[in-house]
């Protein structure tokens, strides 16, 4: 019969108690936090008043909590690039569980996550500075645990004293490249994830070299192949890598404009996307003021709902009277994903993977009439589909298009989403500039 233990359970108030475990399932990151938000608490206690909390009793808990917070920190940063690897298909093996040497640590990730991604440089040479620091005076997390070592040493002989101030001021900067860390590493998960990168190059660095690149019409020149080798030197990369950068710059949406070519628009044509505004500006007469959705509608209103449902249900009669003559499957996951493209604007090819999605979605519908009628009349029914499939547009580089679509239906009140796609770097490197 195993023992009960009396000590570490639940009790009443419910609200002081704390889930863990397979009830919390913490990851490094967040145990890293309570350690980090400890330290914080702390030294604010003494600082605040140190006759109270003095700070020679309090400099051991609070360099303690420092010290495994910044170590718990690092070895979520190892466990997120162990992710980044899997996705990468590069396998990255680390004891998380048996090392506790925090230059060790450090040393594993700097050197790693700046052999996988150049991003990770500038970022690093930010945090190394304190780890190293922290490395130096307490390597395995026994400094400010016990008062000698394991050979009977005092610790801290050396040190003598250490200003609360400081190390606030220390941490807390570091504490604040440690977060900036943690989205890197999620940002690149993400983007790795959408396979633009080869062996040697990630995604922003096929950028740098489709802006170095010539336009496609200028490639069967003489001093193309002067340019293909100086890129080859530049990156350190062999003939077939460029080539395979080459081929991923020509069909991504964001890269291919840089060298003159035109990724075509998934599922639909100019004139399909002219045909299809047209047919919902039919329905949404109002739409550059306001519709009668969103808007509160009272009960002397009740008539005007009524009619205007009426007015709605024979306007989609009539659209699809024409529009049934030649949507395809094709067409309705283009205008989709067009649509549906817009509520990220992360990566472009996350447009194509929408886009593949809805297509096995409208296959499915077309085996049922009805579905897929109501497909089509849902996007339709969107209030804000025009404005959302500029905005896509735009990304998408297809800023004349947008421009003729805006002209031609004097779509007014979008152009903030015009000057915001002419910021490419908001677009295209959200995070690239920054590393």
């Amino acid at each position: 019969m195993s023992r009960v233990n009396n000590t570490f359970l639940g009790a009443e108030p419910s609200w002081a108690n704390a889930c863990v475990g397979e009830n919390g399932n913490p990851t490094y990151v967040q145990y890293a936090m309570g350690f980090s938000q400890a330290a914080n608490l702390l030294i604010d206690q003494v600082l605040n008043d140190d006759i109270k909390y003095a700070v020679d009793d309090f400099i051991y808990p609070v360099c303690f909590n420092m010290r495994h917070s910044v170590e718990l920190r690092l070895k979520g940063a190892i466990s997120e690039l162990q992710k980044l690897g899997e996705v990468a298909r590069i396998r990255l093996e680390f004891d998380l569980i048996g090392s506790h040497d925090i230059g060790r640590i450090w040393e594993f990730f700097q050197t790693q996550s700046e052999k996988f991604d150049s991003r990770y440089e500038a970022l690093n040479q930010k945090i190394a500075p304190t780890i190293l620091d922290i490395a130096a005076i307490d390597a395995t997390g026994q400094t400010f645990r016990y008062p000698v070592s394991t050979e009977s040493q005092k610790h801290l002989a050396d040190v003598g004293v250490i200003s609360f101030f400081v190390l606030k001021e220390r941490f807390n900067t570091l504490e604040s490249h440690l977060d900036t860390l943690h989205k890197l590493n999620e940002f690149l998960v993400m983007e790795y994830k959408n396979r633009s990168f080869t062996k040697h190059l990630s995604r922003v660095q096929l950028f740098k070299i489709a802006k170095e690149l010539p336009a496609i019409d200028e490639w069967s020149a003489e001093h193309f192949s002067v340019v293909r080798q100086s890129l080859k030197d530049k990156f350190g990369i062999s003939s077939r890598e460029l080539s395979d950068a080459i081929n991923i710059i020509k069909g991504n949406y964001e890269l291919a404009p840089l060298i003159g070519v035109t990724v075509n628009l998934h599922g639909i044509s100019k004139d399909n996307l002219f045909s299809f505004i047209t047919h919902w500006l039919s329905l949404h007469v109002d739409a550059k003021d306001k519709t009668i959705a969103g808007t509160t509608i009272s009960s002397s209103d009740a008539l005007g709902v009524f009619e205007h449902m009426v007015r709605s249900s024979e306007i989609k009669s009539n659209i699809w009277e024409d529009v049934s003559k030649w949507l395809t499957v094709e067409k309705l996951a283009g205008f989709q994903a067009l649509f549906y493209f817009a509520r990220d604007l992360d990566f472009s090819e996350q447009y194509t993977n929408t886009y593949e999605y809805l297509l096995l979605e409208a296959i499915a519908a077309q085996r049922q009439p009805t579905s897929f009628r109501q497909n089509f009349m849902h996007l339709l029914d969107k209030t804000n589909c025009f404005s959302h499939m500029l905005q896509s547009l735009y990304f998408l580089k297809y800023d004349e298009l947008a421009k003729q679509l805006i002209k031609h239906f004097d779509w007014n009140g979008v152009f903030e989403w015009q000057e915001r796609a002419e910021t490419r770097e908001m677009f295209v490197l959200p995070l690239y500039s920054q590393y």
